[in-house]
């Protein structure tokens, strides 16, 4: 099924409208689908586009503008007619669809014992429009397999392709092994972005050997992997926390491999930060991948070992 047609089932009404009468190419480009109201509708990618509803459009002023019964339906065809059914998600702050969509929900947020319960009033949505860009570690998967699987962390700033990449590692690994070797490949995808998982089932190609633990704390997740799964391999998107770090490195002194993506711009970024002081004093992780937007979502700037020299590719 072509991109439109499947960002298509996930709205209804003027919104549709406004979406189907957007050219192909220009959807097949875009990354997100910003929608606030009383306010234009806007397609981001390579270039940035207003919605009408008989195309798109550079010129703000004359875009079509959703009101507050635009956002409610849209999220009504969303969740198809049961809002209540997502209210797990929504305490995160997004809903993921059939197809791997990923939709960032703002609005008020209600409080209930100092915790998140839900948000309502729902003022903005971003719809986060999943991809897959097969082949494109193809540039740097010897670097990181030979001789064998070493432990890698892919650094970027938001929207540089740092997950993209990370899932087309892991549907190579799965598929194709190491070596000849065939190797079993566990995610934990706390926010459904790596898999794209939808009622459980992965929406995304992570590949034949691949189990998916959907919207569990990182932390919590990959514990269970490693107890309940037997992974040569635990892959784990933006790491951060302490409890990141402290289970990342209890899964490599059990003898599994690790994949993992963190935001930052540079090397050094990572190296300043306090929670990585003691993965890097002990060299968990052997190769570090720089991504940028230089060349577009996805440009590799560097690859370095595990004392920081840059590699080249």
């Amino acid at each position: 099924m072509k991109t439109k047609d499947m960002i298509l089932k996930c709205f209804g009404g003027r919104i549709k409208a406004a979406i189907e009468n957007t050219s192909e190419k220009t959807l097949e480009q875009a990354e997100e689908i910003r929608i606030r109201i009383n306010k234009p509708i806007c397609l981001i990618g390579k270039e940035e586009y207003f919605l009408t509803l008989t195309g798109e459009t550079k010129n703000e002023l004359s875009a079509f503008i959703p009101n507050a019964e635009d956002i409610i339906n849209t999220i009504e065809i969303m969740s198809d007619f049961s809002i209540y059914a997502f209210e797990e998600e929504l305490r995160k702050g997004y809903i993921t669809l059939s197809g791997g969509f990923r939709v960032g929900i703002s609005g008020k947020v209600v409080l209930e014992n100092n915790s998140i319960k839900t948000i309502k009033n729902i003022s903005a949505l971003n719809f986060r429009i999943a991809k897959e860009i097969k082949g494109c570690c193809e540039n740097i998967i010897s670097h990181i397999t030979t001789p064998n699987i070493m432990n890698t962390l892919i650094i970027s700033p938001p929207n540089c392709g740092k997950t993209t990449l990370l899932r087309d590692i892991i549907r190579h690994i799965s598929n194709n092994g190491i070596n000849g070797q065939t190797v079993k490949i566990a995610i934990c995808d706390e926010r459904s972005e790596i898999a794209g998982s939808y009622m459980g089932v992965a929406q995304l190609d992570v590949g034949l050997r691949t189990d998916v633990l959907d919207a569990c704390p990182k932390d919590k997740g990959m514990m269970i992997l490693l107890r309940a799964m037997s992974p040569n391999i635990i892959a784990v998107d933006e790491i951060g926390g302490k409890k990141d770090i402290e289970a990342i490195e209890h899964i490599v002194n059990c003898g599994i491999n690790i994949l993992a993506t963190v935001h930052g711009k540079t090397m050094n970024d990572i190296i300043q930060r306090i929670s990585f002081e003691e993965l890097l004093k002990k060299r968990i992780f052997e190769r570090f991948i720089i991504l940028s937007r230089r060349n577009g979502a996805g440009t590799v700037e560097k690859i370095c070992n595990e004392r920081y020299k840059e590699m080249y590719i």
